[in-house]
C-alpha cells in the first residue's frame, strides 16, 4: 500500500462520514486537511517521539525558526574555546586577519607550515599520525585540515582570488570580535554546504543525512555511555532507505555498513571534532575491537537547545 493509500484509509476510518456522498467536496477537504495536520503533529516511535512536522524541520531547515534545534543565546568565550573544530577556524581567519593572504601550494593545498601549526595545537589529533604510521602532517593526510580548508573556501567571510585567500571587508569587523556570528556560520558551512562524503570518498549521505536528528538523539540519551550503534539502530528506524549496502568509495567491490560511515561521520569527524562528544573504545586482549562507546559532553547542551515549537 502507498503512502496515499495508507493516508486516505486512515482517513475514511476516523470519517466514515465522506463515503455517502452527503458531504460537499469542499467539507471533505476541509477534513481532510484537518485530519493531515492533526495526523502531522502526532509522535511517532519510530521517531522517538517527535512528529512528522518535528522531523520536517530538522531535515529542511534545520537552523530555522521552526526547527526544535537551536543555538544558545550569550555563548561565553570560555566555551567557544571548548570547540576545537571552531578554534582551529579561528586560527585561519586570525591569520588571514594579520598576516594576509594565505597562499596555496601549486596543488591548491594549504602550506605544510600551516599544516603543522594545526595539528601541534593537539586541539584535534589523528590516530595514524600519533602513532607513528602516517610521518608527513599535510592537507592530504589530515582529515580534519582537508575539513578545515573546505569550510574555508565555503565560507562567506573569505574570498579566494590567484591560488590565495583573503578575508573580506565584513569579516575584518567580526574576527577576535563577534566570534558567536562565526561559529553560527561554520556550524551551517559545515552540516548544510560541506559535502561530508569528501573526506572519505564514499558516495552516499549516510550519517550527513538526519544529523540534526541525531544530535536531538545524543541530547536525549548522551547522559550514559552507549555504543554508537545505538543511535545508528535509531537512525535506521526513523530512515529505513539507508539500510541499503553502501559501495566503498576506496576499495571496489566492497560494500560498507551504514553503522561504520555514521561512525566516521557524524560521530568522529562531527560531534567529536566539534567537542560535543568523548569516545571511548573497548577493548578485548589488549586489541581494539569494533566496538565505540560515546558520550555527550557538558558543551552539547551549553551549546544548544532543543525545544519543540
Amino acid at each position: 500500500m502507498g503512502v496515499a493509500e495508507e493516508i486516505w484509509q486512515a482517513f475514511i476510518t476516523a470519517h466514515p462520514e465522506v463515503t455517502n456522498g452527503h458531504l460537499t467536496l469542499e467539507e471533505v477537504n476541509r477534513k481532510m486537511a484537518a485530519f493531515v495536520q492533526a495526523r502531522n503533529q502526532r509522535p511517532l516511535p519510530d521517531l522517538d517521539g517527535l512528529s512528522p512536522h518535528q522531523m520536517h524541520w530538522l531535515l529542511s531547515d534545520p537552523w530555522g525558526s521552526e526547527s526544535l534545534l537551536n543555538v544558545q543565546p550569550n555563548l561565553t568565550d570560555s566555551l567557544l574555546d571548548r570547540i576545537p573544530f571552531f578554534v582551529l577556524m579561528e586560527t585561519l581567519y586570525q591569520q588571514l586577519l594579520v598576516d594576509p593572504p594565505i597562499k596555496l601550494t601549486p596543488k591548491g593545498n594549504l602550506p605544510l607550515a600551516l599544516c603543522r601549526n594545526l595539528y601541534e595545537r593537539k586541539l584535534l589529533v589523528q590516530d595514524d599520525i600519533e602513532r607513528g604510521i602516517t610521518k608527513k602532517i599535510s592537507e592530504d593526510t589530515v582529515h580534519f585540515v582537508q575539513a578545515l580548508k573546505a569550510c574555508l573556501a565555503l565560507s562567506p567571510y573569505v574570498r579566494k582570488r590567484h591560488n590565495a585567500f583573503y578575508l573580506t571587508k565584513s569579516a575584518q569587523q567580526l574576527v577576535g570580535k563577534q566570534r558567536t556570528v562565526l561559529l553560527r556560520q561554520l556550524l551551517q558551512d559545515y552540516t548544510l554546504r560541506f559535502n561530508w562524503a569528501y573526506l572519505d570518498y564514499t558516495q552516499t549521505n549516510a550519517g550527513q543525512f538526519g544529523w540534526g536528528y541525531s544530535l536531538y538523539l545524543v541530547h536525549r540519551y548522551g547522559s550514559e555511555w552507549r555504543a554508537v550503534d545505538f543511535y545508528a539502530t535509531k537512525i535506521l528506524q526513523a530512515f529505513p532507505h539507508l539500510r541499503e549496502p553502501i559501495p566503498s568509495g576506496r576499495l571496489s567491490g566492497l560494500s560498507l555498513a551504514f553503522e561504520r560511515v555514521y561512525r566516521w561521520r557524524f560521530v568522529e569527524q562531527f560531534a567529536n571534532w566539534f567537542g560535543l562528544i568523548d569516545i571511548r573504545q573497548e577493548r578485548q586482549t589488549g586489541v581494539y575491537v569494533d566496538s565505540v562507546l560515546m558520550r555527550k559532553t557538558p558543551l552539547l547542551d551549553q551549546l544548544f537547545r532543543f525545544t519543540r515549537p
